[in-house]
């Protein structure tokens, strides 16, 4: 069972408020499963995808990645906004539950460096092969696990 962690990360929290990069919105736990919910649905879509369009299947896999992160945010009734939104999911979550989680959450902004270089590439066109992309679906897995285990237990922030 993961324990309650009500206040860790509150100092995180707060500055990304004061930073304007993260906001409070309506506590939504039910919207927060049906996100993991379409994260394993994206996860397999990814995984039969990836053979046919690689670089597809791992925007997919990324997106299914993306929701999961968010899920526990929502449901605390918090929202990242503005440039770097999604950098900001790995942040607060890192804060909030590493230790002992930071292993499996910190895999989510490995996807994120890797999504961004083949969705704004600086150099040449990325092409993600398959082999690639399913290397990084027992990682997507592992997120998805993990906040499920987290979600019944979270609070209002």
């Amino acid at each position: 069972m993961v324990e309650k962690m009500p206040d860790k990360g509150r100092v995180t929290v707060e500055k990304l408020f004061r930073d304007g990069r993260l906001q409070l919105v309506d506590a939504q736990p039910q919207r927060a499963i049906e996100l993991v919910v379409q994260a394993q649905k994206h996860v397999a879509s990814a995984t039969t995808l990836a053979s046919q369009d690689g670089t597809g299947a791992f925007q997919l896999l990324y997106d299914g990645a993306r929701k999961t992160m968010t899920a526990p945010l929502l449901a605390q009734g918090l929202r990242p906004t503005g440039e770097g939104a999604h950098a900001v999911l790995s942040e607060v979550l890192l804060a909030q539950f590493a230790p002992p989680h930071g292993e499996v959450l910190r895999k989510f902004d490995l996807m994120r460096r890797l999504r961004n270089n083949a969705e704004y590439p600086s150099g040449p066109l990325v092409e993600l092969s398959s082999h690639e992309v399913l290397s990084y679906v027992p990682h997507v897995k592992q997120i998805i696990t993990l906040v499920e285990k987290l979600l019944p237990q979270l609070k209002e922030f």
